[in-house]
């Protein structure tokens, strides 16, 4: 029997068929629950060896493979999503360096000649920055490294027929129900709320910060660019350092203090309250010194720089209602974690006045260093 085939709205099991499909074409599950078709009746479409393995062949093949991208400051990372029964499984999965390319074209295009084979013909990029709704898919302009990345141009230059464009942080909201416990480290260990509301944040690049909502049976992600939202202040230190701060910009937003530049800007404010010259360090630099204790200025950073993260934190969880649990993700909190319990993270977490036994409801996870953001992605094309 011939599998019908056609464009993604269109069953490629029989014509006609009212079930809603996924993206490939296919009704929403394979097993049994198709009101159309009897699978494995005798005459129907598995009743012989050949057609079943060409079923499948082309279930589990390129036709049900993604593209996935994620796009941050510093690095971009492009993988293979295949469809595995726990979720997705990436492949071919390469991380370059950003400022080797002129362009985000560019950097895919390496990527995509170093691929061997038939190419997947549905691509997803998460990319660092606001996306701007346009005619043809949307465009991001990525602040932090001086790319424009535009959906339909890429569809068009790269002949994709399904191409999306989102923000990276909300690729990382969309990877949220997918995680599993391995994936992430309890900060505050308190139940979750079932249904409520996500938050993730994360310093790396910049400060990205998006929510997850659930309704209607499914999860709406909200894109935000929290980290331009002002600083948060609450000791006499604090307030010192940000007077610092504002020597050099005005107002000092989050993002001024909560990534990688941002350890460096904080570094010159605590250096310049302790009356010392700084030296040129790098935010590894002040990493590898503070965690070791080598030196006590880049410690005492480092936990400032915990303690604002705190502050953050617990906005973020205020904004969004998040009682389903505040994600912390970003590149530079998997190498500082350790320093966690010496700082007072957790109490600028709940420091928010009358609403502090509400915050002591709010659990706290921080992310492994890994590729959510990629399997957000393909979660985005699932539809």
């Amino acid at each position: 029997m011939t599998i019908l085939s056609g464009s993604v709205n269109v069953c490629k099991v029989i014509s006609n068929c009212p079930v809603k499909l996924t993206g490939g074409g296919y009704p929403v599950s394979l097993w049994g629950e198709c009101p159309q078709v009897d699978f494995f009746g005798a005459g129907n479409i598995f009743s012989d060896t050949v057609t079943y393995i060409a079923f499948f062949g082309d279930l589990i093949g390129i036709n049900m493979t993604s593209i996935v991208a994620d796009i941050g400051g510093t690095n971009a990372r492009f993988a293979i999503a295949k469809p595995v029964a726990a979720g997705y499984q990436l492949e071919r999965l390469k991380v370059v360096d950003c400022k080797r390319f002129k362009g985000f074209d560019a950097a895919l295009q390496h990527w995509l000649d170093e691929l061997e084979g038939p190419r997947p013909e549905k691509a997803c990029i998460a990319a660092a920055g606001p996306l701007e709704k346009t005619a043809t898919g949307g465009r991001v302009y990525m602040t932090n490294l001086g790319w424009s990345i535009d959906a339909g141009e890429l569809a068009q230059e790269f002949a994709f027929p399904h191409l999306e464009l989102i923000n990276d942080f909300a690729a990382l909201a969309q990877s949220l129900p997918r995680l599993s416990s391995e994936d992430y480290q309890v900060l505050r260990d308190v139940p979750r709320v079932e249904g409520a509301p996500m938050a993730v944040l994360g310093p790396g690049t910049g400060l990205g910060v998006a929510g997850l909502a659930e309704a209607d049976g499914r999860y709406h992600v909200l894109a935000g660019e929290g980290g331009h939202a002002n600083l948060t202040v609450s000791t006499q230190r604090e307030l010192q350092l940000l007077q610092i701060l504002m020597k050099s910009r005005s107002p000092v937003f989050n993002e001024w203090v909560l990534s990688g530049s941002g350890l460096v800007n904080l570094y010159h404010a605590v250096c310049e309250l302790n009356g010392q010259e700084p030296e040129d360090l790098s935010p590894p630099d002040i990493s590898a010194r503070g965690l070791d204790g080598a030196d006590p200025l880049c410690r005492e950073t480092l936990l400032d720089f915990l303690n604002f993260l705190g502050s953050a934190t617990g906005d973020a969880a205020l904004y969004m209602g998040a009682r389903g649990g505040v994600f912390l993700g970003g590149g530079i909190l998997p190498r500082i974690a350790k320093l966690l319990p010496e700082s007072e993270f957790e109490q600028r977490f709940l420091n928010k006045g009358r609403v502090a036994p509400w915050m002591e409801t709010v659990p706290v996870y921080a992310l492994n260093a890994g590729y959510q953001a990629l399997i957000g992605a393909a979660v985005q094309l699932e539809g």
